[in-house]
């Protein structure tokens, strides 16, 4: 089971180092939002790994929760409306999940843990208490939305545009693989098959940074043809 969550985390890391130094360089508040979601992200696959090969403990459990069950896709969504709204919505995004992030650290840490739950190699519903279980529904679900929304209908509005097929193409892998880790999360919490969550986090951070590096060939296609436009 570990091999899936390991996959993840150094996807992840990788996809996270790829984005902030663009950051460095471009200093778009989306790509900063993207960067820390990402790195969380592969924090949280990284306790996952830790916990599907050695066994899971409250430590592990806690640090999976707070970066993967309640931050990451809250912050992957503040990026989306950084994107589509770069202005004063975006920045409300930002500031709100900077206080649910604030207000997350000590709510996962102070939670309790079922431990007969830890026994699982995926750890499901009912391993932790409130005030971590009333958070991860809020961020998750408007994350999500923002998330998969926003790269979906980026992809539309390019493809009505008229947008090389490269950027739609990539577009939509973002959609695809945001979808996918999403789906598979919903699937395994209502249906409690959870091992499916490490294999759809594996293929979706994968389909994701697949389509992110299609979006940024493409983007230096163009800027290399306006180049030489300019002579």
């Amino acid at each position: 089971m570990f091999g899936f969550p390991l996959a993840a985390a150094l996807i992840g890391a990788v996809f996270a180092v790829v984005v902030l130094r663009q950051y460095a360089h471009r200093r778009r508040a989306y790509q900063l939002s993207w960067g820390l979601a990402l790195a969380m992200f592969a924090i949280a696959a990284s306790f996952e790994t830790v916990g599907a090969a050695h066994g899971w403990t409250p430590l592990t459990y806690r640090g999976y929760y707070l970066f993967g069950g309640v931050l990451n896709v809250g912050w992957l969504g503040v990026g989306s409306i950084q994107i589509i709204a770069p202005g004063r919505p975006g920045r409300v995004a930002a500031w709100a999940m900077v206080v649910i992030t604030v207000v997350a650290v000590p709510g996962v840490w102070l939670s309790s843990i079922d431990p007969s739950h830890l026994a699982a190699a995926v750890p499901g519903r009912g391993t932790i208490g409130s005030p971590a279980i009333l958070l991860a529904p809020l961020t998750n679900i408007l994350g999500t939305i923002a998330l998969v929304g926003g790269a979906a209908w980026s992809a539309w509005t390019a493809w009505r545009r008229g947008s090389a097929p490269g950027l739609v193409t990539g577009l939509a892998l973002i959609a695809a693989g945001a979808f996918v880790v999403a789906g598979t999360h919903s699937y395994a919490q209502t249906s409690a098959v959870y091992a499916v969550q490490p294999l759809g986090e594996a293929l979706g951070i994968a389909v994701m940074f697949c389509g992110y590096l299609v979006v940024e060939a493409q983007r230096q296609s163009h800027a290399g043809v306006s180049r030489a436009a300019l002579g």
